[in-house]
């Protein structure tokens, strides 16, 4: 796998309290038998810790899931055909025995308005992750003989792709940020950096800020005039959340930001102090590993930070600036 696999739009802040309580949300509150999947023929939304699961189901046709959520504990690693549309690819939950498949379009609402998502873990469908691999109503990703929409590239294979946006609302608007996770990627010339993700990663959510609800929208490389081919799909656990009452600013700081935005070696972090203070650093990767920490001694007026990133691996990177009890969080991404 290469190594990056997220990319993000660029965002210039979430502002974060260190000591607000975080909830996960593991979908084991939910009773299931084994291999079995949350079905309600009425409709009906589930909830679990505050957070509401959309979910819908229509009654045409001898009834189907229409969209939305549905915890699941579905085991089936083998059949990747629409009669498994609840399983996932690693066979099994991040943690513990549930999870939740999810379909393009869902919506997760927060009955407390006041609510951040750090994050959760996602990974492919079987379904999805089959038909990606093999082929079947959609393309197999990377085919040299189909007829793909993407355009050839090196080797004659497709740059074919399959992603997952992250978006969030606030008081009901849409919020410009959002998180770009690909699921599958084919996109780079030859072969040896083409993956389809098949175990559980993190996706980091800090950078949405404040949300009272998410949605997701899934795109693929390969479609029709009929829409999207690949099945529209994906698997989430472990959904963290936290509140964001009693969040500040930081009071001694002001006029934070950094360039270039991407940067392949330098980073530049500018800001504005009242008085001459201690301000600690950490840098963190998109999994939440520390990189670096170091402190720097603030004077009056502007300053600027060097920061060196020629040594990091391509990627998703928050600077955390703290002054011992409010924290800022700043998203860079490293080429």
């Amino acid at each position: 796998m290469k190594k990056t696999i997220i990319k993000l739009t660029i965002l210039l802040g979430l502002t974060i309290n260190n000591n607000l309580q975080s909830q996960t949300i593991s979908f084991d509150t939910f009773t299931l038998s084994t291999n079995s999947y949350y079905k309600d023929t009425t409709g009906a939304d589930f909830s679990s810790n505050g957070l509401t699961f959309r979910y819908n189901w229509n009654s045409s046709w001898g009834g189907y899931w229409e969209s939305g959520s549905a915890y699941t504990n579905v085991a089936d690693t083998v059949n990747g055909t629409y009669t498994n549309l609840y399983g996932c690819i690693p066979g099994s939950a991040f943690a513990g025995n549930n999870y939740a498949t999810i379909q393009s379009g869902a919506i997760i609402a927060m009955s407390n308005t006041t609510t951040a998502v750090s994050g959760f873990y996602l990974t492919n469908t079987t379904y999805a992750w089959k038909e990606i691999k093999n082929g079947g109503f959609g393309r197999k990703f990377g085919d040299t003989t189909g007829t793909g929409s993407g355009t050839s590239i090196a080797q004659g294979q497709y740059p074919d792709w399959f992603k997952v946006l992250v978006k969030g609302y606030r008081g009901g608007n849409l919020l410009s940020d959002s998180i770009e996770f690909y699921l599958a990627d084919y996109r780079p010339a030859g072969v040896i950096d083409d993956y389809v993700v098949k175990n559980w990663q993190f996706v980091n959510c800090i950078s949405l800020g404040q949300v009272d609800s998410l949605t997701f929208e899934m795109k693929s490389s390969d479609n029709n005039a009929f829409g999207m081919k690949t099945p529209a799909f994906f698997s989430i656990d472990h959904l963290t959340i936290q509140s964001t009452v009693g969040i500040k600013e930081l009071n001694n700081i002001s006029n934070i930001y950094i360039y270039p935005n991407p940067t392949k070696q330098t980073l530049f972090l500018n800001y504005e102090s009242k008085n001459p203070h201690e301000l600690n650093i950490h840098i963190t990767d998109i999994s939440g590993k520390e990189i670096q920490n170091y402190t720097s001694l603030s004077t009056i007026g502007n300053n600027q930070i060097k920061l060196e990133t020629e040594n990091y691996e391509a990627g998703i990177y928050f600077i955390e600036l703290n002054d011992g009890t409010i924290s800022k969080t700043i998203k860079f991404i490293k080429l």
